[in-house]
């Protein structure tokens, strides 16, 4: 299927105008990362964007994030893995949720919304069952991401968290910044920006973040003509995001 422009996303804050465009193939889960894409078919099958065309990817997963230390998964029976030569590597864990997207330590969620993460040496060397060791963050949360310098996560009431001082050598961070409105996910892009999905479809961003004010000002609604969606991520400037059918935006 060719893909084609179908609706014009305005940033008014930011005086610039974004091309959106479907493209083919659906999924129910995307995470982009330092100009890599992966994704979850509601099926289970992985797929990795290569130019214009989608690859399979062996396997079958739940969940997949790319991130700089590489690709990690969930499984369906919430066992963690981890790409190593090309092949899955089980690691020890068990999550639903896992985000790569940190500098360079990996963070998820379990079952019971328990929060985890793994230093940076500890996700590096990651490679079987004896590792990464985790540690456990005060809280809970369905949904957890990560980015340069901190962390936002998503709990079941859908209120929405900022964690701060998180660093390669500390990832469980020092304490949470509540943030208003209400979410069903959000994720951090590499180069610090925030994203979320509203429960009620509708895309948000983030603004007014810095070093003295992580979790921002306010939100900004993204007005997306015509979609509802359930899944996003953001990475070098482009969103992508995932319809409440599955279907898949591009966003530039």
């Amino acid at each position: 299927m060719r893909g084609y422009i179908f609706l014009l996303l305005l940033l008014v804050a930011a005086s610039q105008a974004l091309i959106c465009r479907r493209i083919a193939g659906n999924l129910k889960q995307i995470d982009a990362s330092n100009g890599q894409v992966y994704g979850v078919s509601r099926g289970g099958k992985i797929f990795t964007r290569s130019g214009q065309r989608w690859l399979i990817v062996p396997g079958r997963m739940s969940h997949v994030t790319v991130g700089a230390d590489g690709v990690w998964a969930v499984g369906r029976r919430q066992t963690l893995y981890r790409m190593i030569g090309g092949t899955w590597a089980m690691l020890a864990g068990e999550l639903k949720q896992v985000d790569a997207g940190g500098d360079q330590i990996v963070v998820g969620v379990d079952a019971n919304n328990n929060i985890f993460c793994a230093n940076k040496r500890d996700a590096v060397l990651a490679a079987n069952y004896s590792g990464p060791a985790y540690k456990q963050v005060d809280g809970k949360l369905k949904y957890y991401s990560c980015g340069p310098q901190n962390c936002w996560g998503v709990n079941a009431a859908g209120t929405t968290y900022c964690r701060v001082h998180v660093s390669p050598v500390f990832c469980a961070g020092t304490h949470w910044q509540k943030v208003d409105g209400k979410l069903a996910m959000v994720e951090v892009g590499t180069d610090g920006a925030v994203y979320g999905v509203g429960r009620d479809g509708m895309v948000y961003r983030r603004d007014g973040i810095t070093s003295n004010e992580p979790q921002g000002t306010q939100w900004t609604r993204i007005h997306i003509v015509g979609g509802r969606f359930s899944h996003l991520s953001s990475d070098l400037g482009a969103l992508w995001l995932i319809e409440t059918d599955g279907s898949i935006v591009h966003c530039r």
